[in-house]
């Protein structure tokens, strides 16, 4: 292993955790660990080879992921908001699945579709019908609603609610910064802390939805590009955490 991917894998190792409280590891691009009491979770954290220049894993960390090696071997619940390469990888989320026969991935029909039949039993497709708000998963010790977000593109898009550590984490995958986006999340309820891409925070309707309306306790932005200035995105809301350091956590 190299010096740079020990240094990641020692930064993600876990720290104790209060009883009550979040901890929020940035991986790459929008990819995400969620821990707190019984609930650790990965968020788009299974992709390889991306797309544009947005960032990439580690090596090392990546071998850890998929081979669900520590700190990586207590997640039971592998997320997928859509299948984006840069969010989603089948021969990413298959390799976790076979070294983690205890953990479940769920997303969109479209994305679990393409995984290896045998894996099929622990594959949870989500897609909340017509009319609905919402669909619900309890798995791995964490509550998730599924909400439909509009990504701007042709694809499915979901936004995700957890209840982990006493705490409420959405997670929005690619949701563009739009009224009837801003509508469903309203209506979803509260949010301790909201992790958005990075353009909700450019966007000044985004930005206002997020200040004045939602009002997330804490607000975290990723899905960085190369060409991004996360200093430049900081200044849009100073107290919002961009994610721009691989391997950093914050606990919530």
């Amino acid at each position: 292993m190299s010096l740079g991917a020990l240094v990641l894998v020692l930064l993600l190792e876990p720290l104790p955790l209060a009883a009550d409280g979040v901890r929020v590891t940035y991986l790459a691009n929008e990819g995400v660990r969620i821990e707190g009491g019984t609930c650790d979770v990965l968020i788009d954290a299974l992709q390889r080879d991306s797309l544009g220049d947005y960032l990439r894993h580690d090596p090392g960390v990546q071998a850890s992921l998929e081979t669900a090696r520590p700190p990586f071997d207590r997640v039971r619940l592998a997320l997928a908001t859509h299948f984006h390469l840069d969010h989603w990888d089948a021969g990413a989320i298959a390799r976790f699945l076979t070294h983690s026969p205890s953990a479940v991935f769920a997303s969109p029909p479209e994305a679990g579709a393409m995984l290896p039949t045998a894996l099929k039993p622990r594959v949870r497709p989500l897609r909340p019908e017509r009319g609905q708000a919402s669909v619900r998963l309890a798995e791995g010790g964490a509550l998730v609603d599924a909400i439909p977000l509009d990504h701007g593109m042709p694809v499915e898009n979901l936004g995700y609610r957890l209840e982990c550590g006493g705490r409420v984490v959405f997670h929005l995958g690619d949701a563009q910064a739009s009224e009837a986006n801003f509508a469903r999340l309203a209506a979803a309820g509260r949010a301790d802390v909201a992790l958005v891409p990075h353009w909700w925070l450019t966007d000044d309707e985004g930005r206002a939805f997020l200040r004045d309306r939602w009002r997330p306790r804490h607000v975290v932005a990723f899905h960085l590009g190369a060409g991004d200035a996360a200093s430049a995105i900081q200044a849009r809301m100073p107290q919002a955490w961009v994610c721009a350091q691989r391997g950093e956590s914050r606990t919530y």
